[in-house]
């Protein structure tokens, strides 16, 4: 469910090993914090600003109960309040807004705060990011 949203960028991870007349844009825009998606999603247009490469295919299921088969494309590096993470990217359809799922905030470890309308640092780490790795 979307609740609220917040600034993001969106770079082309392999941009720093293409030539220059190869790389994407860096790409600005607000995203839905939606805890109900999984991972990050962007529509066609900043897809293709970002000259992200395609991987393979994801069948999804959406909120209106629809399955839908999306391009998955990778990898992006991506920004939110200062924290950084490489994630692939589901691409939605042109004209959709941007969403920021569960996957990449986990990634950056942010918590969300509906009543807030915020993303908030985990509590015991809340200058970086702290992963359990067991």
């Amino acid at each position: 469910m979307g609740v609220f949203s917040v600034p993001i960028k969106v770079r082309n991870w392999q941009n720093r090993f293409l030539p220059e007349a190869e790389r994407g844009e860096e790409v600005s825009c607000d995203a839905i914090v939606d805890s109900g998606a999984v991972e990050l999603a962007l529509p066609n247009d900043l897809i293709q600003k970002l000259r992200l490469i395609p991987m393979g295919n994801v069948r999804v299921f959406t909120a209106d109960s629809g399955q839908h088969v999306y391009r998955v494309l990778g990898m992006a590096e991506l920004e939110v309040q200062g924290r950084t993470c490489q994630v692939r990217a589901i691409e939605l359809p042109h004209g959709t807004r941007p969403l920021l799922g569960a996957v990449p905030l986990e990634e950056m470890d942010w918590h969300i705060s509906p009543q807030e309308k915020k993303l908030l640092p985990n509590p015991d780490s809340p200058d970086e990011p702290l992963f359990p790795l067991c």
